[in-house]
């Protein structure tokens, strides 16, 4: 029986605005709770942690990073402080390697016993993973002597693929052994990841330890209109045999994201056992509370994502019955069910936190219930016994257009499937080089609102032909 992975929990690496602290510690319980034991901090976001990595962290961030750490500590979770310096960091200078170490020292001193060096998202070239390898070991090597036991991971700048490379070799030579290595799997959100893929990166790594960077249900850069809140799937349960560790990247969103990292907690604790569809719905119970129900809606038409097609949103399921029986009232009645579930996810969250994360969301969702209600209506009047005179269904006709121009030109934000999304799919060419996967990459005309708009004008249309 697969075990449950040693090391599991969540690295705030995402791009965009940070967590806040409050944000941190609820999230930190809260996963805890369900078998969560690992924090990183990460966020791209923080221009001390990547852009303005020399700047050192004055004695107020210093105290929040001692109470993240106490948090950990409290919550049987281990903290991670990760550091970006590969933007700019000269790996031979000794300047540039005193103000590394001198970031990290307070840390260490702190009592802080992970340390992350990240160096990802930057252009590879010759000579780089000699740089990395140097600049690790020096690193490793310095600490060693005044810090006792710190455990050291390594974000290298090649981080999906399942094939050797020269950059990947380089490494696995080099580094100090019990450096472990970030992996995000075949691409950069990869929507299944198996135990094969898991051995075939640690063959090309040397076998060192493996932690996955497992960027769901992240949404930020190319992904900020979607929000994730579908649950934690495909991945195998093998996988946790192979893996050393799984660290799920979060949404910006931090409670919105508690939905689906609840779901990986179950999987993470117990992979044999987890059935995705009863661990979302305990989530969602979960986190939503007193607004399950709501939450319930909105999780339904925001279910797919990188680990899911659009094609899979419940409401999709609805709208395909009806385009095979426009005119049949059950048909008609199920999605117009779904529809208003979803519109009245729009309301009543008061001043309720994870209802103002999703704001926006929202009210959207509630745009797109008025399209998708206003078509179900229009396919009503032309299915009913006689019809409805010819003006009655022009102005009805005009009130889709009108509802459904107003959903189409919002704020984009993605609910019921995306006119046109964008995914980072970069994958491995055989000989280990980068591409792009244009078809991960790319979705586009998958809502089910344009759909359900379409098939009644269409009917409207062959109705006055």
């Amino acid at each position: 029986m697969p075990r449950p992975v040693p090391l599991r929990g969540v690295i705030e690496g995402f791009y965009g605005p940070p967590w806040t602290l409050e944000a941190r510690m609820h999230a930190i319980g809260f996963l805890a709770d369900r078998g969560m034991n690992a924090y990183v901090y990460a966020p791209k976001g923080d221009p001390k942690h990547r852009d303005r990595w020399r700047d050192p962290y004055d004695d107020a961030e210093l105290g929040d990073f001692a109470r993240l750490s106490a948090r950990c500590e409290d919550a049987g979770a281990r903290f991670g402080f990760a550091i970006s310096p590969g933007l700019d960091i000269d790996a031979a200078s000794a300047e540039d390697r005193a103000a590394l170490l001198a970031k990290i020292e307070p840390m260490l001193d702190a009592g802080i016993g992970w340390i992350v060096l990240a160096v990802d998202d930057i252009p590879n070239r010759e000579g780089l993973a000699d740089e990395h390898v140097a600049l690790t070991s020096w690193l490793v090597g310095e600490v060693a002597p005044r810090h006792v036991g710190i455990h050291w991971s390594l974000v290298p700048t090649e981080y999906v693929g399942t094939r050797p490379s020269p950059y990947l070799s380089t490494l696995a030579d080099g580094l100090p052994p019990d450096v472990d290595l970030f992996w995000t799997g075949p691409t950069v959100c990869s929507p299944t990841i198996t135990a094969d893929d898991a051995r075939a990166w640690r063959a090309a790594t040397g076998n060192r330890p493996l932690l996955l960077w497992d960027n769901y249900p992240v949404n930020d850069a190319f992904m900020e209109r979607e929000l994730h809140l579908g649950p934690y799937r495909g991945r195998e349960a093998a996988l946790t045999d192979v893996v050393d560790g799984v660290l799920c990247n979060p949404m910006i969103q931090a409670r919105a994201s508690l939905v689906a990292l609840a779901t990986a907690a179950d999987y993470l604790r117990s992979p044999a056992e987890y059935r995705e569809t009863d661990a979302w719905e305990r989530a969602i119970d979960d986190v939503g509370g007193s607004h399950a129900a709501q939450l319930r809606a909105l999780a339904r038409a925001c279910c797919d994502g990188p680990l899911a097609e659009p094609h899979e949103l419940p409401a999709r399921a609805l709208f395909e019955q009806l385009a095979r029986t426009p005119a049949d009232p059950d048909a008609i009645g199920a999605l117009r069910t779904e529809l208003y579930e979803l519109r009245a996810a729009a309301d009543g969250w008061d001043d309720d936190p994870l209802g103002t994360e999703l704001a926006s969301w929202r009210e959207q969702a509630r745009r797109e219930a008025d399209a998708g209600i206003a078509a179900l209506r229009l396919l009503e009047l032309l299915a009913a016994e006689g019809g409805p005179d010819a003006e009655r269904l022009m102005i009805h006709s005009f009130l889709v257009l009108f509802a459904w121009s107003a959903a189409r030109d919002a704020l984009p934000r993605v609910v019921l499937g995306p006119r046109f999304v964008m995914h980072p799919a970069v994958v491995q060419l055989p000989d280990g080089e980068p591409a792009l996967d244009i078809g991960l990459a790319v979705r586009e005309d998958q809502s089910v609102i344009d759909r359900l708009a379409r098939l009644a004008l269409g009917a409207y249309r062959a109705a006055i032909s």
